[in-house]
């Protein structure tokens, strides 16, 4: 069998040290731990990161594909202050979110069902597929002051505004079916999709819900509720 090539080993590290850091947060995390899990002893991680920052760091080189053709020089440094908390921001800032965007460029959709199930088909399918970075996120978040400001009080809020200004505009203008209140309607969509698209894969019976029958499942549910039905 052919030995990995340093980029598969890079990759490795980087998978594993995002499942342990998602799961354990930065504290808990021990190097040691991230070896044995990427199938190397202590010492030979050491060789493709300089420090645990420079692994924490690493995560987010890898979570948003900025290794994908080339891989950086060996050991990966550790991070200089502010560094991976400023590549966090700049990747989650690269993330296109054009739906809900283009939505709110326009008032007159000509198809609102259709207008809204594009933009809770792209949350979903975004949420699924950065769920390890988020897990990651929001686990070590509640450690690092400077990261909690920048996913709680900036990234998550500003998601969090724009669909409640989309549903406000669109039940202000009677194509959406009224709620109590926008902000929550806003939250109650956002933590259904990411229960579905992120959460039920940490729980013991995640099973019960195959990946497809969840998506077409919590989407249609969410549109049913905010849609009206047609006037006869």
């Amino acid at each position: 069998m052919p030995r990995p090539s340093p980029r598969d080993r890079l990759v490795a590290v980087a998978e594993a040290a995002t499942e342990v850091f998602g799961r354990v947060g930065y504290r808990g995390t021990k190097t040691a731990d991230v070896a044995a899990k990427a199938g190397m002893s202590t010492g030979s991680l050491f060789t493709y990161v300089a420090s645990k920052e420079a692994l924490f760091h690493l995560v987010f080189l890898h979570g948003f594909g900025l290794f994908s053709e080339t891989i950086p020089e060996l050991p990966v440094a550790t991070p200089g202050p502010g560094q991976t908390i400023a590549l966090i921001q700049q990747g989650l800032g690269r993330v296109r979110v054009t739906r809900i965007r283009a939505a709110l460029g326009t008032d007159a959709p000509p198809d609102v069902a259709a207008e809204l199930r594009e933009i809770v088909e792209e949350r979903y399918d975004l949420i699924e597929r950065y769920r390890p970075l988020l897990a990651v996120i929001e686990r070590c978040a509640v450690e690092m002051p400077d990261l909690e400001a920048a996913w709680f009080g900036t990234t998550r809020a500003g998601s969090f505004a724009e669909l409640t200004s989309y549903l406000e505009r669109r039940t202000a203008a009677g194509l959406l079916r009224p709620m109590p209140d926008a902000a929550v309607a806003a939250r109650v969509v956002t933590e259904s999709l990411s229960w579905f698209a992120w959460h039920r894969h940490d729980g013991r019976d995640s099973n019960l819900y195959p990946d497809d029958a969840a998506r077409r499942t919590v989407i249609e549910f969410i549109c049913a509720a905010l849609v009206p039905e047609p006037r006869r």
